[in-house]
């Protein structure tokens, strides 16, 4: 596929009559910078809740793949997470959906971002998130809400929602803010993406240099084509 305004031809590789009309490869940056302004086409921005990183340390991960948790070294405070929900089809042409395409967890006193850029470990290589269910958690926290839910085993928005709130009734959740059972903390689980299960991280940064957020690309494209 080839970067630009309009779509682009590709020939079928056995049959030369045949060409696919295929999206512009996606400017992800832009779409980043869009995401995080509140003004990505076709979406709307939720708050999901408040969790506590009172030691500094956010852990983004899925509890259903514990080696694959990623610890964020931030400034310590309270996190709002916030998502963006896409919306892709019609509901006149009844395939109207919507997917989580951005969550970023930002530290609610801060001094204003200037720099989103991709997390790193201390190699410098870039770091991402596996799985299906993605959560915002201060250090801890993920173990504790499994001690507390030993039934929960595997990780769903469904089975979570029904585990921290039996009477609600939210069919088209997608996040869960889940609390300890001693109400001492929570975390937030956000549905992920659309099925790619392969998402990179974002440091937010403010003037100073200090991560005050943690943003999550679920690579959710819900651009309309060009017709």
């Amino acid at each position: 596929m080839e970067r630009g305004e309009n779509a682009t031809l590709v020939q079928h590789p056995l049959n030369h009559q045949i060409q696919f009309k295929v999206r512009p490869d996606p400017d992800w940056t832009q779409r980043i910078g869009e995401a995080w302004a509140g003004a990505l086409v076709n979406s709307r921005r939720e708050s999901a809740g408040i969790i506590a990183v009172m030691e500094g340390r956010l852990v983004i991960a899925d509890p259903n793949n514990s080696e694959g948790a990623i610890t964020a070294e931030v400034v310590a405070g309270e996190y709002e997470v916030v998502l963006t929900v896409a919306h892709l089809g019609s509901e006149a042409t009844y395939d109207y959906e919507e997917y989580v395409s951005h969550a970023f967890a930002l530290r609610r006193d801060n001094e204003g971002v200037t720099t989103i850029e991709p997390l790193t470990d201390e190699h410098g290589t870039e770091l991402g998130v596996e799985g299906t269910i993605t959560t915002f958690a201060g250090e801890g926290v993920i173990a504790r809400i499994a001690a507390d839910y030993p039934d929960l085993r595997i990780w769903t928005i469904p089975r979570l929602l029904s585990a921290v709130s039996p009477e609600a009734n939210l069919p088209d959740s997608k996040s869960v803010r889940a609390p300890t059972k001693d109400g001492s903390s929570v975390l937030i689980a956000v549905e992920a993406g659309s099925g790619r299960q392969d998402y990179p991280l974002f440091r937010l940064a403010d003037a100073k240099g200090n991560t005050v957020g943690v943003l999550v690309d679920f690579f959710v494209d819900n651009r309309p084509y060009d017709e």
